[in-house]
């Protein structure tokens, strides 16, 4: 019966995949990445309902549905699928597969109801579904299941995962990841990236907490982040450091200033984030000590919006996600641990209360799957407030606010390397310690003049503070140095070097504040007008645009003016413009296309799937493919919906005027 359902499903998808043309499983908003398979995980989510193993409640299978007032309640409809513990699920073409012990199971997602069982000799410790069949990890072995076969691909693993219909990896030992390639039989291998947070020291804390203290102990397991200092009352601030033996009666609410919810975070005495999301940005504060929600200081969090910035994540990071596989609900979680592809989390509200849980496990390919942003956390601080010695920076002698201070040094107390936290520290280092700074280097994608930037070294009791010459540069397009104050420009081996130096020297743009080019955040359609504007010449137009929500003194005026005479846009309908709304691919391909005058292509000899053939921005893709402004993004997509950065929008206008 089960090899009959199997058969049955493969050749099922084997036709959609004929009939489609496109990656199989793929629901709606998936990145390419993502489609044609699914990995088995503690959780899985589709079309609003939430199926996961509850290891709070004895690791019964659970299913939460969100209703449509879940937003404005913050109730869901969660009941029991099983009265028996299970560890793996995913979901797939309207079915549960679901491991428990020895068994895989069937399931039907709403009513729990077992519709088909196989055994094996051991537990099956993970499992895996593409059009290709199903694998599953068990003895240490991967086996493989296709058709009438069982097949036994690889032995002695310890993980494995995978990374497209094609690529299985799998992990033997701890050190290296092995790849697959299921087609022609190949095994690459790299080394295995781990991550681990450990025991986190906390960086805020007053004279009354000094030193060390684990977020863990601070936030402990069980309890609940409210704020509310005994049930049911508040006070006229937050306790954003508290916690309580109960959830708060009215979650989602505010619990008694207009500042005050059950579980916000607000460090600047406003709300900024609540919930799951606040509680994250609550452990990243205590940790590094730089708000997660202020993306304006240099070198401090960064939030990237596309899913292979994963690629990168490490301990201390944000991961928000669609966790209902609906952007009505997205979940966050702070990153602990990361090894091969499970990601080890802290969170807080994931059932609709506010109940704290450590040491949860995710898979990388399911938030990659489900993916809205990442906050990356910055590096531990150099200097805290608690050690005497203060170090600033200058540029030309002239003193630069902290946010431009771009570089990383080596501090030398008393002859030795301070390789310890620098905070909480003021009875061991007493006036008469030597200090020096050495090894100054800049943060990656900054230049700057070594010679200039000596080494310091003093005694405490004479120096309380250190100015720290930093000259930075950024490098022509006849490869010479030009002195700049920005401080986050890309890396030199980066693909967008070149054409943001481009941008900065043809005075396209010359960053959002004096010490910021911002190229990884998204670009708005004023940004977008004003580049091409710049690039054009910046010609003056008297004709006053016809938006009613555009503002008249607005830096983007007299872009807006050229764009609507020129044709270039005429706004998004309804009389607006929508100035500070992200500009997708299909938007920033249209506007080139339109400034270089709507010219004519060839139909693409493949056409990307993506892109319907009465699609708006059709034309433009065409004329962009075969002008050479973009390839795609792979797998034969252009992912017209996908959100473009400020250093794509100027690499894009880079490529179409033929500076590359």
């Amino acid at each position: 019966m089960w090899k009959r359902i199997l058969t049955g499903l493969l050749a099922l998808l084997s036709l959609l995949a004929l009939l489609s043309g496109t990656a199989l499983g793929a629901e709606p908003g998936l990145p390419p990445e993502a489609a044609g398979f699914r990995n088995s995980d503690r959780e899985a989510a589709f079309a609003g309902s939430c199926w996961y193993v509850d290891s709070r409640h004895g690791n019964l299978l659970m299913r939460s549905r969100l209703p449509e007032s879940a937003s404005q309640t913050g109730e869901f409809e969660i009941r029991p699928l099983s009265d028996w513990p299970a560890e793996q699920l995913l979901y797939w073409e309207g079915r549960l597969l679901v491991s428990a012990g020895t068994r895989l199971l069937t399931l039907d997602p709403e009513s729990g109801k077992i519709l088909e069982s196989r055994e094996f000799e051991k537990p099956v410790e993970r499992f895996a579904v593409s059009s290709r069949g199903l694998y599953l990890l068990t003895g240490g072995r991967v086996l493989r299941l296709a058709e009438e076969k069982q097949t036994v691909l690889e032995g002695g693993v310890l993980r494995f995962w995978l990374e497209s219909p094609d690529s299985l990896a799998y992990m033997t030992d701890a050190e290296r990841i092995h790849s697959l390639s299921l087609s022609r039989g190949t095994v690459t291998d790299r080394p295995n990236r781990v991550s681990d947070l450990g025991e986190v020291p906390l960086w805020r804390g007053g004279e009354e907490q000094a030193g060390y203290y684990s977020l863990k102990e601070k936030f402990p397991e069980g309890k609940y982040w409210n704020h509310m200092p005994y049930r049911g009352t508040g006070p006229t601030v937050n306790n954003q450091d508290g916690w309580t033996e109960l959830p708060c009666p009215k979650h989602n609410n505010y619990c008694g200033t207009v500042y005050q919810t059950c579980n916000g975070y607000a460090p600047a005495g406003k709300e900024l984030s609540w919930q799951c999301w606040g509680f994250a940005d609550k452990l990243g504060y205590d940790a590094t000590g730089r708000d997660p929600q202020n993306l304006e200081e240099a070198y401090g969090w960064k939030r990237l919006w596309y899913s292979s910035s994963l690629a990168g994540l490490k301990a201390g990071d944000i991961v928000r996600f669609n966790k209902y596989g609906s952007s009505a609900y997205a979940h966050s979680i702070y990153v602990t641990a990361v090894d091969g592809d499970t990601v080890t989390y802290a969170d807080c509200n994931y059932d609709g209360t506010c109940v704290i849980r450590w040491d949860q496990t995710i898979a990388l390919s399911t938030l990659k799957s489900w993916f809205v942003f990442l906050l990356s956390a910055p590096e531990p601080l150099t200097l805290g407030p608690d050690l005497p010695l203060r170090v600033g920076f200058s540029l030309d002698g002239e003193t630069l606010e902290g946010e431009c201070g771009a570089a990383v040094f080596d501090l030398w107390v008393d002859g030795a390397l301070w390789k310890g936290d620098l905070r909480g520290f003021r009875g061991l280092l007493n006036e008469s310690s030597r200090y020096e700074i050495r090894n100054v280097r800049p943060a990656e994608g900054v230049l700057f003049d070594a010679a200039a930037s000596s080494g310091l070294s003093g005694e405490m009791s004479q120096c309380r503070s250190a100015l720290l010459c930093l000259d930075h540069y950024y490098l022509n397009s006849r490869g010479e140095p030009v002195k700049t104050r920005l401080a986050d420009l890309p890396a030199q081996k980066d693909w967008s070097y070149r054409p943001v130096c481009w941008a900065l020297e043809a005075g396209i743009s010359s960053g959002v504040s004096p010490c910021r080019f911002a190229p990884e955040e998204p670009c708005t359609r004023a940004q977008v007008v004003t580049f091409l504007w710049a690039a054009a010449g910046r010609p003056q137009v008297q004709t006053e645009p016809d938006f009613w929500d555009v503002d008249p003194e607005g830096y983007y005026i007299p872009a807006l003016r050229w764009a609507v005479a020129r044709g270039i846009t005429a706004g998004r309908g309804d009389g607006c413009f929508a100035p500070e709304e992200v500009c997708t691919r299909a938007e920033v391909v249209t506007f080139l296309w339109s400034a270089a005058g709507k010219p004519q292509a060839f139909e693409a000899l493949e056409p990307f799937l993506d892109v319907p053939e009465d699609a708006y921005y059709r034309g433009a893709v065409n004329w962009a493919l075969e002008r050479g402004v973009t390839g795609g993004t792979g797998a034969g997509c252009f992912s017209p919906e996908m959100i473009c950065t400020r250093a794509q929008v100027v690499t894009f206008l880079w490529a179409a005027l033929g500076k590359g």
